[in-house]
Order: C-alpha cells, then structure tokens, then sequence
C-alpha cells in the first residue's frame, strides 16, 4: 500500500540507464559492451580514423581535384563520423560505408569520392610491413559506385570472434544496454478456475522468452503472475468446489477438474436464467433422450413470445447434455448437479462468496485458497514442462486486503477527473464511478486519431454504481504497485485487451505523469481453434496439456522409425528424454517462430518435421555438431589427431571456406547484436505512448533456423570435410593444423546455437 501511494506521489522519479560511455566522443561510434559486431566496426573505424584525420589535416595541390576532393570528404568524415555497416554480400567486401550523404555534405560526387578514398586508402595499407598488417583489422579497402567496400584480415578476425565466444561461454550474446534498468515482464496470469489452453500457452511463451532477451542487455529481470482470485467466475468455481470436493476424488488433473466444475456450474447458472429446473432437467436426462427431448421442448413452447428466452433454453440445455454425457466428467457432473438442483439461486450463492472472501472472512478464505492453490498447482505442472518458473505470484485479493485500493481510492477521488458513481444519471439510470479520459487528452494536448488515441476517446469506469471496485480499478492499482518494484513493466496480453491496457497506462499517466512510458503491453494475436471457438464456460478447450501429448506422440513415431533405420539401440530412459525434449521444444518454437501479431495455424506434421523450418531440425543440426566435436576428441583418444591447442596459436589462415567466413560475420559475430535488437528495438529508446516497443520475440526463431539450415550444407556432401576420411591412417602437419582450427570453430557455432536455444528457454541436445 505504501509504495502505491509513493509512486503516485512522488513526482520526480524516474527509470531507464543513465548516459553511457562514448568511444572517439562522436555520435556514430557509441560502442555497446558485449555487442562483437559493434565492438569489430569500432575497431576498424579506429584503424581509419588516423588515415581520415591526417587527410582532413592535409593542405591539397588545389592544382589536383583529386587530392582536394580526398581531403573535403575526410574533412566531413573526420567532423561528423560514418555509419558502417557489414556488407551484403561478403565476398564483396565485409563492411561497406555508404558515401553519397557524406559526400552531399562535401559537395562531391560520392563515387568519385569513393574511388579517391579508396586508391589513397589502399596506398596506405600497402605500405604496411607484414608484421604489421597481420595485427590490423583492415586487410583492404575498393570503390563500387558510391560505396567504400572494406575487406578484413580474416585469420585475425577468427581468432578475436572465437576466442571472445570461448571466453564467455553461456554468456556470450549479453550486452550491457540495460544495465541497472528494473524489468517486471508479467505473464500468463491465466483465470485460477482454469487449466492453460493453446491460447493462454502462447502468453506462456512470448512473456518467458521476452523476460529472457531483456536479460540478455543487462537488465535485472522479474517475471510475475497476476492472480486474478476474485469475480464471478471464481466465486462460482469456489462454491461448487467447496460442496463436492470432501465427497469425490479429483479424476483427472486438478486444475482441469477444476475447468470441469467451472463449466457444469457455468451452464447451471444460465439454465436458472432462462428458469429451466435443473433437478427436473436431470430427472429427464436420466429417463432418457427422448424425456428430455419432450421437456425442451415443452419448455422452449411455453417462452414463446421470447426468442432470447427460447434460444437460451436450447442452447444450455443441449450444453448440459454434451457435458453430462462427456468422458470423465460422468462423477463430477452427477455430483455437481445432485449438490445444486436445490440451490434456489446458484449464481447468488458464488457471489455471497466471493463478497465473504474480499471481506477477508476466514470460511471464505480457506474455500477460495484452496480452490485457487489446487488449480494453480496444476497450472505449475503445466508449465514445468516447458521450463517457465514465475518469480512472484500477485493476488488481485491482497491489493484489498493490504490497503492500497482504499489508499488509491482516497487519491484518485482528488483527481479532477474524477466523476463519481451515481443512482440516477443524466438519463435516469445509475452509472458507475469513472475517469474522463477524453478531457485529460484534450487538456494534455495529446494526440488522437492516426498513430494517436482513438476519438473520441472512452471513459474509464472504476466503480460500479454501489461503489464496489470494477477489475480496471485494480488494475490501475496493480500497475502502480508494479512501478515501485521497477522502472519498466511489460504486460504480455491478448490482443483484444489493447485498449484496457491503453487505459491504464494513460491513467497511471493522468495520477503522475512521471509513469509515462513506464507501463507498456506486448500483444498478440489468439490461437483459434480450426473449427469453432475456444470458451472456458463450455469446457471447450484446446488444453495445452493434450497438444503436448499429441505432439509426444508423433516425435515418439519419427523418433522409433529413425533409430529402427539406423539400428540404434538406446536405453528407454535416453528416449524419453529425448523425445519430451523435442516435443516442448517444437511447441516453444511453433509459438514463438512468427510475430506476435500473428495468427498461428497449428500443423503437427509441420511443427515436427526434421527437414522443414522447426525445433527438430535445429536440434538435429545442433547434435550434428556435438557429433564432429565428440568424433574429434575419439582421433585425440585413439592418437591419430594431437590433443585441441589454443586459439591463440591456431593457424587460422587455413579456415579457407568462403561459407565458414559468412557464419562467423552473420552469426556468430552478430548474436550478440540480433539479442539487443530483438529486446531493446529502436536502440533500446521506448516509444512515446500510445506506440508500444515492437520486441522482437520471432527473430531468435528466425536466426536459429537460418544459421542451422547455413550449417546443415557447411558439412554436407558438398560442404567442408572437417574430419579425416575413415579410410585415412594419419594427419599431415596442415591437416592437423585446419582440423584444430574447425574443431574450435565447430565449438563457437555450437556455443551461439545453445545461448540461442537458452533464450527459448530450449534445453539444448549433445545426442538425438
């Protein structure tokens, strides 16, 4: 309650990192610590930078256009720095630097401004003793057009990248641009009368991986579970919870019998809308279809005259049916109903509940703890399985308890704002309690339409008419309790919970206006069942527990039939493992292999395959890799290889392959820069609300499989031999020397694949 109050209160306070170190003191060469590929275009451009300075300094022949031209581009070059960037095609060249806005400022032709660079350029470095051009970065520079292509030293660049990738180990790909920033990243927070379905998973997925990528640039990371413990749907779980569950044993996974109870109360509530006798409607049941037939019948000619009446007595009654009839719901369903037929008002019953629990009564308290633990037990369960573990579960009930929304209240009612609940409205009828949403962005000058908030722009009702508290009011409270913890908070949501969370964020704007930019929501799209719809009040759910076995199931197939091919025999133990590992890893990757806002269209043939765009094929590569490195070490054992030296005396001029080359500068140099984008984009500066961050939560997907399918030809019949022939006896010096230089290579693309797979919380595999 304290820390609301203080970060509603405290008007100064801020987040985000402080300036950071500049290398050169120029805007273009800020230099990230951990980002290789940032920390390598530095390198060169320091190498350059005495060439472009003395130039800048040169007093030119005016008599030699060339030799002024040279010195007006260095002169610019020199004042306001170059933005280098690594080549597109890198048997080009490995960095280029783009001259034409340079030369503009110059007011010189850029490719001739090119060519005079590059010829004066070259000149320099030809001058270079081999002593010294083997301890530089530039091997060479050439013009195309209007660009300044810059070769590497290559045996120079492999040993940094290696070695910087061996140093590190797990850690390699971590930058620093987050440092000191507070992150909670809440996720999941799915309703505790539920097991996750397929939708709540891909929630799972994206909040875990993105807590995961803001760890990775520096920032101190808690991911947590808001517990909404209150409401309609979880009193009438509770009630119907507390009154069977001394009576049946739970016959399937608690927190499904517990979406199972949800469901049967659910339809009995809207059979008691429509004044269907539940006990009658049971008795029916019980003769027979066609008893029961006569009574919906009957009951649908009576309401004649109400057709919503009419719809709804079909409808529930053929709900209750399915439900009744439904395998392994036979006990819990009969004993559900025999304890409700003579409930008068069962959605009263829920209610007066959950009133008694929000008043902390202790009755109350025991029922809906231990309804709410049991179902979130089995919620654990769930996500055990995939690797996800909350740092803190939040109870929406405690926010009450605890005194902040009475705190909150007191504030909020001070705002100007603030219009207050009343019986009878301008058009006669009571109206809850709200905030004036559309007066505070016109007074703050915010903007509305394209890009902007919606205009006119809804009122944000915090109280009912009775001046209880609507679930928006302690949400805003919740954020607020959020920003005392951090300086940054990412809700990961469902898209069509965009404009709620809009509102409270331009609430917790309205009470401070230091939490702009505080508070920002990562959506997406849902999952949607290929034919019907997903509802929890049904017990119609594509359950993430049965999508995990089904896709058990099909890896256990792929998996015998392949062993069976290769005549591999394997302890059960071994297999088992192996195959859970594959089947989250195909789920983790399905889910999160696309853009939040993406649609995802299961296809379990798809998500399973070993040669298409999938976990099992990166997985397999990966282990394709373990296998060289493993066969390695058998040469050293058997004496037919020396044991592996250190990168530091690795002849690395032997690591020849034009496709070697570009995994080192695409990949593995570039983890670390593909991690600080894909968390931290736009350079880590967060948008001006209503705009939130575009995170990145595809690309790890994307690079994974790129990098693997490059890897899968870079030791394939036609790619690179790394080890020695089966029929060979012996290594002569310079196949001795290459192989040591492979094998550490093959150790840094494995050591990125495996950080790769750790921000996809995906345990990486040595044997499949």
């Amino acid at each position: 309650a304290k820390g609301c109050s203080e970060v509603i209160a405290d008007r100064s306070r801020g987040g985000g990192r402080g300036e950071r170190e500049r290398t050169g003191g120029r805007k273009d060469t800020m230099v990230v610590e951990g980002d290789l590929f940032e920390e390598m275009i530095a390198g060169v451009k320091g190498e350059l930078s005495a060439f472009f300075e003395s130039k800048a300094a040169s007093n030119p022949d005016e008599s030699d256009p060339s030799a002024v031209l040279l010195t007006k581009v260095c002169q610019v070059i020199r004042d306001v720095g170059m933005r280098m960037e690594m080549s597109r095609r890198l048997d080009q060249g490995d960095f280029a630097v783009q001259l034409a806005p340079l030369c503009a400022r110059a007011k010189t032709n850029p490719v001739q401004g090119a060519k005079a660079i590059a010829e004066a350029l070259q000149a320099s470095l030809a001058s270079l003793s081999a002593t010294e051009a083997a301890t530089r970065l530039v091997k060479g520079v050439a013009a195309a057009g209007p660009y300044l292509n810059v070769s590497l030293n290559r045996p120079l660049v492999y040993k940094r990248v290696v070695e910087a990738v061996a140093s590190r180990g797990a850690e390699y790909g971590v930058t620093d641009l987050w440092k000191g920033k507070r992150v909670i990243v809440e996720h999941t927070s799915s309703n505790p009368n539920a097991p996750l379905h397929i939708g709540n998973l891909r929630n799972v997925m994206i909040g875990a991986h993105a807590a995961r990528l803001i760890q990775s640039v520096g920032a101190e990371v808690k991911q947590h579970f808001y517990v909404n413990d209150l409401g309609a749907q979880i009193g009438l779980t509770a009630f119907g919870y507390h009154r069977v569950y001394n009576k049946i044993k739970p016959t399937m996974k608690i927190d499904h019998w517990i979406g199972s109870m949800y469901a049967i109360m659910n339809t009995l509530v809207e059979l008691q809308k429509v004044e269907v006798d539940i006990g009658k409607l049971e008795d029916a049941c019980e003769a027979g279809d066609a008893e029961a037939d006569a009574m919906r019948d009957a009951l649908v000619s009576k309401a004649e005259g109400s057709s919503d009446k009419q719809k709804g007595i079909t409808e529930y009654i053929g709900i209750y049916r399915e439900l009744r009839d439904r395998d392994g719901y036979e006990v819990l369903f009969r004993t559900v109903v025999a304890e409700m037929r003579h409930e008068p008002d069962i959605k009263k019953g829920g209610a007066l509940l959950n009133l008694a629990y929000e008043r902390q009564e202790p009755d109350a308290i025991k029922i809906f703890r231990k309804m709410v633990i049991d179902c979130l037990s089995g919620v654990q369960e769930t996500l055990d399985t995939y690797n996800v573990r909350h740092d803190a579960f939040d109870f929406e009930s405690e926010l009450g308890w605890e005194g902040s929304n009475d705190q909150f209240l007191d504030i909020m009612k001070s705002a100007s704002y603030f219009v207050p609940q009343t019986q009878s409205n301008d058009k006669g009828v009571p109206e809850g309690a709200y905030l004036n949403m559309q007066q505070f962005l016109v007074d703050q000058k915010l903007p509305q339409g394209k890009k902007g908030y919606m205009k006119p722009y809804p009122n944000l009702y915090v109280l009912r008419p009775d001046g209880s508290t609507l679930y928006t009011f302690r949400d805003i409270v919740y954020s607020f309790k959020k920003a005392h913890q951090s300086d940054l908070a990412l809700n990961v949501i469902c898209s069509e919970q965009d404009l709620a969370q809009q509102k409270v964020a331009l609430a917790m704007y309205m009470m401070n206006p230091e939490m702009v930019g505080r508070q920002y929501h990562l959506q997406y799209d849902l999952v949607k069942l290929k034919t019907g719809k997903m509802s929890g009040r049904r017990g119609r759910y594509l359950l993430a527990d049965d999508l995990y076995a089904q896709l058990k199931d099909e890896i256990t197939k792929k998996m015998k039939a392949k062993y069976e091919q290769r005549g591999d025999n394997v302890t059960q133990e071994f297999f088992e493992e192996v195959t859970h590992e594959i089947s989250t890893a195909a789920m983790k990757y399905a889910l999160l292999s696309c853009s939040c806002q993406t649609q995802i269209s299961f296809d379990i043939a798809k998500i399973t395959d070993f040669e298409d765009a999938s976990a099992p094929f990166i997985l397999y590569n990966s282990t394709r890799l373990s296998s060289v490195i493993s066969k390695f070490d058998g040469l050293v054992e058997t004496g037919m290889s020396t044991a592996l030296p250190d990168i530091a005396s690795v002849d690395w001029s032997l690591v020849d392959n034009q496709l070697e080359w570009e995994m080192l500068m695409e990949y593995v140099m570039k983890f670390p820069t593909l991690l600080k984008d894909a968390a931290c984009p736009n350079g880590g500066a967060l948008p001006k609300p209503p705009q939130n961050p575009d995170f990145g939560t595809h690309k790890v997907c994307d690079f994974l499989n790129l990098f693997t399918r490059k890897l899968s030809s870079y030791y394939g019949p036609k790619g690179v031999r790394i080890l020695p022939h089966k029929t060979q006896t012996e290594l002569t010096s310079e196949q001795q020397a290459a192989l040591h230089a492979r094998i550490h290579l093959c150790r840094a693309f494995r050591q990125v694949i495996d950080n790769g797979l750790d921000k996809l919380f995906i345990k990486p595999l040595r044997k499949m």
